[in-house]
């Protein structure tokens, strides 16, 4: 399950991942936030967590990030990824490999660093 996080910047969408990630949370909340904030912003910052708790994501929903990112490939500033789990870990420094803005790779307990650096300037 994706869901927004409050108190981000304007041009920062910020979700949570818990339980299992599925395709329809892309449908339901990342791509109509994603649109609503490209309304405003010729590109936006991603805040991405994934709970301790996060089971996995479904095949169809990896899917749907691939096809997010294909889309939207220009519309990122910036990609924090925050994770403790190593999987999601090497799956967010291999989607880095692949977009032409920055992304990085958080522990949970550096929330601040994190927050550090997505705010920088590219």
């Amino acid at each position: 399950m994706i869901r927004l996080k409050p108190g981000f910047e304007h041009d920062t969408i910020a979700v949570e991942a818990s339980g299992m990630i599925e395709a329809g949370d892309y449908s339901r909340v990342l791509i109509p936030a994603l649109e609503q904030a490209l309304k405003d912003h010729a590109s936006v910052r991603i805040w991405y967590e994934i709970a301790d708790g996060c089971r996995g994501a479904s095949l169809l929903s990896l899917w749907q990030d691939v096809l997010l990112g294909l889309f939207h490939l220009d519309d990122f500033r910036r990609i924090a990824i925050l994770t403790n789990r190593p999987a999601f870990r090497r799956m967010g420094e291999l989607i880095g490999l692949f977009m032409p803005c920055p992304v990085c790779v958080f522990p949970l307990d550096e929330v601040q660093s994190a927050k550090i650096w997505l705010s920088q300037r590219c």
